[in-house]
């Protein structure tokens, strides 16, 4: 059993630190009262990291495809910060798994609001309309759809989650059709992933997709 000699306390596992005032211990170590809970990222080490690299290499790719072709402008620079807005997402998920499906709308949501009122208060370049809400609405189907199936959740712990990211993902397609949208990339690729996200919900998940409306809206 591990001792410290400063607090005079004994501490049972393979500590090699007091946790009351950070002394190093003495004596024998133990095996660890408490097992060792692996981490997500532990968990699905290899999904990771092909996803980092998959990542990684998209990123490349754009790069070059822009650098390339420079009079196309500086889009890179949006891919980058929808890799980014990716891996936020995902990592802040994660973190709090307790409620994933919420927290990646409540932070779609919030983002879009945000990044509205910021673009209409500095002046209106419809920055907010053409990257920032398609690519976040994006990111959130995607990290949502690739969650789920990792974490092997029940359909009924993220289906109405998922139809609202799917909803907002479509809104860009008003945007679209009212001219509001000046660079229509982001929003056609975040329109294009919404339906098709639709439509496999509707073929793979069709009887627990109506159960779940019917008990949010107790039909």
């Amino acid at each position: 059993m591990r001792y410290c000699e400063k607090c005079g306390v004994k501490i049972r596992g393979a500590e090699t630190l007091c946790p009351l005032c950070q002394h190093r211990l003495s004596g024998q170590a133990e095996e660890n009262v408490y097992p060792l809970v692996p981490t997500v990222y532990r968990q699905h080490e290899t999904f990771f990291k092909v996803l980092i690299l998959s990542t990684i290499a998209a990123g490349v790719v754009c790069a070059a495809v822009n650098l390339l072709i420079p009079q196309s402008g500086y889009w890179f620079i949006f891919v980058a910060l929808g890799i980014l807005c990716f891996w936020i997402f995902l990592a802040y998920a994660v973190r709090k798994k307790d409620n994933i499906p919420k927290n990646i709308t409540v932070q779609v949501f919030f983002l879009s609001v945000l990044s509205f009122g910021w673009d209409w208060l500095t002046g209106w370049r419809g920055w907010s309309l053409n990257f920032v809400i398609p690519i976040a609405c994006s990111v959130a189907i995607l990290s949502l759809a690739i969650i789920s199936k990792v974490m092997k959740m029940p359909s009924g712990d993220y289906i109405a989650y998922f139809i609202v990211d799917i909803m907002f993902g479509i809104v860009p397609l008003v945007f679209y059709l009212t001219g509001l949208v000046s660079i229509a990339i982001p929003s056609v690729v975040c329109i294009s992933l919404s339906i098709l996200s639709l439509s496999a919900l509707i073929v793979f998940e069709g009887e627990n997709m109506l159960r779940e409306l019917s008990k949010s809206f107790h039909v």
